[in-house]
């Protein structure tokens, strides 16, 4: 496949920063960051991405985010983007659901009339994702389901253009957990209430999202198997021998940083002196809760501190380890998310094989039609592991 060497540059040009990451200093991610969105959805919801459409291209793709606010997500759609344009043999224009299935439903409505030759689709919708496939397959439209819950093996079978991209939200919250037991195990005082239990809050994202299912249960159940007691999860359901899987309520705050904020806010007013440590299902959620610990007056020396987790390995999220006010999070690489849906939807273009040596990125492994990335646990001892550039163009073939 030839290259365009002058959308490189032109895709290389329009990147705000080289570098955006743990080893980044002086990026910013912020989910204060908003696109331009109109307030009429159905005039808004689909945004054409100029940077990513090639005149020479032989493909479409139509690409649904869930939110183009959400600092995991902004990443992973500008390398995307910048992918597309640089490679030119698929376009790209991608839309944001704004967190609405309304609004998603409309997207998808919009691009099923334009009749693309690819959908990826970040679903918030989960109860309807085998109607949505449904959908897709009455269009003769391969579909990829990206960064989101799998579709379910009836799913698969009954659609052979049905695939899906993601990282393995199972060992995000094995990590989340495992960062937790390793404080308790080396700070003779984090059982700040002294009653021989984990008290706990779980700041959760979507709650039918498999991430924050997985990231909820193996993170807890990671805790209960290194032998300490589960006690009061605050602001939730308690819960006792959790196994890998199970769905647990917590407290819900949408990924958003401003709603973790303001629930830890309440929470802390009544259970302050509790509170063993906080889980985040993602690092905008864990800077939510860390504002609010520190407009409390905790994280101030180790006599008040209270470990938080969280997942991405955002900047910002990196700059938190870096100030020890953020104990663990987990790399969940947009690049590689965005490079994988793009060499995927590159591969099917030229009818090749969809193996993990044909995807040929570190760290991505593909079963069936299942394209599923690795996270890395990443502390204040490795944060250089957790440095990416959105801005990285290149593939293998």
């Amino acid at each position: 496949m030839k290259r365009k060497w002058l959308q490189i540059l032109l895709a290389v040009s329009m990147a705000a920063s080289l570098l955006v990451g743990c080893g980044s200093s002086g990026t910013t991610n912020s989910t204060d960051t908003k696109s331009d969105v109109s307030d009429n959805a159905e005039e808004s919801d689909v945004t054409d991405s100029a940077e990513a459409v090639s005149s020479n291209a032989t493909a479409k793709a139509g690409v649904i985010w869930y939110n183009f606010a959400d600092t995991f997500i902004s990443n992973a759609r500008q390398c995307l983007n910048n992918v597309a344009a640089a490679d030119g043999a698929i376009s790209v224009t991608d839309a944001d659901s704004q967190n609405d299935i309304s609004t998603q439903d409309n997207n998808l409505n919009n691009f099923f009339t334009q009749n693309p030759d690819y959908l990826v689709l970040n679903n918030i919708n989960t109860a309807a994702t085998s109607e949505i496939v449904n959908q897709c397959k009455e269009k003769g439209i391969v579909t990829i389901f990206a960064n989101t819950t799998s579709p379910s093996e009836e799913d698969f079978a009954n659609y052979e253009d049905l695939w899906y991209v993601s990282s393995a939200s199972t060992r995000s919250g094995e990590n989340m957990g495992n960062a937790i037991v390793d404080y308790f195990n080396s700070n003779d005082g984090w059982d700040r209430n002294g009653n021989g239990k984990v008290d706990f809050i779980l700041l959760q994202g979507m709650q039918t999202f498999s991430d924050t299912i997985n990231r909820s249960s193996y993170s807890l159940a990671a805790i209960e198997g290194a032998g300490y007691e589960l006690g009061t999860c605050i602001g939730g359901d308690d819960v006792s021998g959790v196994k890998g899987g199970d769905s647990i309520n917590g407290v819900i705050c949408d990924f958003s940083r401003s709603e973790a904020q303001e629930n830890v806010e309440a929470l802390l007013a009544n259970y302050g002196e509790d509170i063993d440590c906080i889980l985040a299902d993602n690092d905008d959620e864990a800077l939510g809760a860390i504002a609010a610990l520190q407009a409390h007056g905790y994280l101030t020396d180790d006599s008040n501190h209270i470990p938080v987790v969280g997942v991405d390995a955002t900047a910002a999220g990196c700059e938190a380890i870096k100030n020890g006010t953020l104990l663990e999070t987990s790399l969940n690489n947009p690049v590689k998310l965005a490079k994988s849906i793009y060499k995927l939807m590159s591969l099917l273009a030229n009818n090749e094989e969809v193996t993990t040596d044909s995807i040929g990125i570190d760290g991505v492994t593909v079963d069936g039609h299942s394209v599923i990335i690795d996270y890395i646990s990443i502390t204040a001892d490795n944060l250089d592991d957790a440095t990416y550039d959105i801005t990285d163009t290149g593939l293998v073939y």
